[in-house]
């Protein structure tokens, strides 16, 4: 598996500065990391089908922020719970819980935060209360694409379909969502940060999204970079053609980017888009 340190060395003895005498290793690094993000958003090839919820009454999901959640035990004996969430990358989540019965029963969200790169974890305060759990869903904040939704009602998962905004607008938003809502049936991306789901949500349903994430930036060299080996090789092109540029080399700054895109056909298969709709209809 490739590691920082790897990338370093091959980039080094391209621009034949193998002690970094010109180029510090903190440069390269993120020329690297600029590198790897090129070749993830050039290919697709850093795909993750992400594990989240959706929210009753929500129909607009912006990357980043906390999407849904589901109570998974209500507990018992609570009286006035109160819950705080902590960690995943970002920040700003707040709820408020309703109770059945001494049991906690719903979760009410008052701000959805931001730059969440994993679900944040959800502690509940109460006096007397004990044993509830609630899990929290989100879209990665560095979610650079997403090809599906898939919602899962009871035992079953189902693809909804994929629309141009202003298609889907006109089909799936005619009704005010605090008028209509109901089991979703579609989906469309807007803008670079955000997904609508139409008709708007009825309730929390869970859902998965394939999706491209753009990768984590190297910083050790312990962590093996998780895109695909197959894709690697270009990487070290294209951080050779930014170092070149940075020195005002330009000729031989597009001679390391004419190498990277060279490497990239041979590389590059399939890159996997969205399908209006899977099943035809």
């Amino acid at each position: 598996m490739t590691t920082l340190n790897v990338y370093e060395a091959q980039v080094a003895d391209l621009l034949h500065d193998p002690n970094n005498f010109k180029w510090k290793l903190p440069q390269l690094d993120n020329y690297i990391n600029e590198a790897r993000r090129q070749v993830v958003m050039d290919t697709g090839c850093l795909r993750s089908l992400q594990q989240s919820y959706v929210t009753g009454g929500v129909e607009q999901y912006t990357f980043g922020q906390v999407s849904g959640a589901v109570v998974l035990a209500g507990g018992s004996g609570y009286t006035a719970p109160t819950v705080t969430f902590a960690g995943g990358g970002g920040s700003g989540v707040a709820a408020t819980l309703g109770l059945s019965a001494g049991a906690v029963n719903t979760i009410t969200f008052t701000s959805f935060g931001s730059g969440y790169s994993s679900a944040p974890t959800a502690t509940i305060t109460d006096s007397t209360g004990t044993g509830a759990v609630i899990a929290l869903g989100i879209i990665n904040v560095n979610t650079y694409d997403v090809l599906d939704v898939h919602l899962v009602w009871g035992t079953q998962r189902y693809t909804l379909k994929w629309k141009a905004f202003r298609e889907f607008s006109a089909f799936y938003r005619p009704w005010l969502a605090s008028q209509y809502q109901r089991q979703p049936a579609a989906w469309a991306a807007y803008g670079d940060a955000s997904i609508f789901l139409g008709p708007t949500p009825d309730q929390s349903y869970p859902c998965e999204i394939d999706s491209i994430v753009l990768p984590t930036p190297l910083a050790d060299y312990v962590t093996n970079d998780p895109i695909p080996t197959v894709k690697q090789d270009p990487i070290k092109f294209y951080a050779a053609s930014l170092a070149k540029y940075n020195a005002q080399a330009y000729g031989e700054s597009e001679a390391w980017a004419a190498k990277y895109r060279q490497k990239m056909l041979e590389c590059v298969g399939v890159y996997t888009g969205r399908i209006p709709d899977v099943y035809r209809r």
